[in-house]
């Protein structure tokens, strides 16, 4: 999932924030947003959970004895309402959808799971050198710098969220100047998973705004403990 690094080491197959940040971007250039920027948040904010223990709850995790799924549909069912009117729950529903992609994309190219310490270490640096090429090559820009409060908005009812601290961190992102060679999740890893899965998810968008459905949240279940 995208969000501080530390989770990144607990679910190593899902993205990091500025992934969710560059896919936002793009699909805000193919479809019309009634607000950009509450769409943009919406985009991450699935990771600005204050406690770990939360992660679950914010992304509709699904869990029973065998298998996990994020139950993206759950969260349209509760939020349906919204979704059609604020451009945040749009958002926050396609984070959700990006990251059962990103997730069957990274398992898809048998993807390494990272053990000790110094693989960690190499993984969060990847994370560095990749937010670098995606605000070089995409050039990124951050448009969440002013302050945020979503205190009496209905999303709030999904967990605790620490929306300021988390957009401190994530304007980070943007300043990283982390060079050298990625060997977990590579460049051209993000760029084939840009090329693939952005028009599926751009069909399932399309397909949202206009109050439907193509994807079913259960189809993209994964056995618990699978590597």
């Amino acid at each position: 999932m995208i969000g501080g690094y530390q989770v990144q080491y607990k679910e190593k197959k899902m993205a990091q924030r500025l992934i969710h940040y560059l896919l936002g971007e793009i699909f805000s250039e193919e479809i019309e947003l009634k607000n950009k920027k509450r769409f943009l948040l919406g985009s991450i904010m699935p990771d600005a959970y204050m406690n770990l223990k939360d992660r679950d709850k914010t992304h509709f995790a699904n869990r029973t004895e065998e298998t996990t799924y994020f139950d993206f549909n759950l969260f349209r069912e509760k939020f349906d309402r919204q979704i059609n009117e604020d451009s945040l729950y749009l958002g926050y529903y396609m984070h959700l959808v990006e990251d059962v992609f990103y997730r069957q994309f990274i398992h898809r190219d048998e993807f390494r799971i990272t053990k000790s310490q110094k693989e960690i270490s190499m993984l969060h640096n990847d994370y560095h050198i990749l937010n670098s090429y995606i605000v070089s090559k995409f050039n990124c820009q951050n448009i969440l710098q002013e302050k945020i409060n979503l205190d009496s908005e209905k999303i709030m009812e999904i967990a605790e969220f620490r929306i300021e601290g988390f957009l401190k961190d994530f304007a980070g992102d943007f300043s990283d100047k982390t060079q050298g060679e990625t060997v977990f999740i590579t460049e051209n890893m993000l760029d084939q998973f840009i090329e693939e899965y952005v028009p599926v998810m751009l069909e399932e968008l399309r397909a949202v705004k206009k109050d439907k459905s193509i994807l079913v949240a259960k189809d993209y279940k994964w056995k618990r403990g699978k590597k």
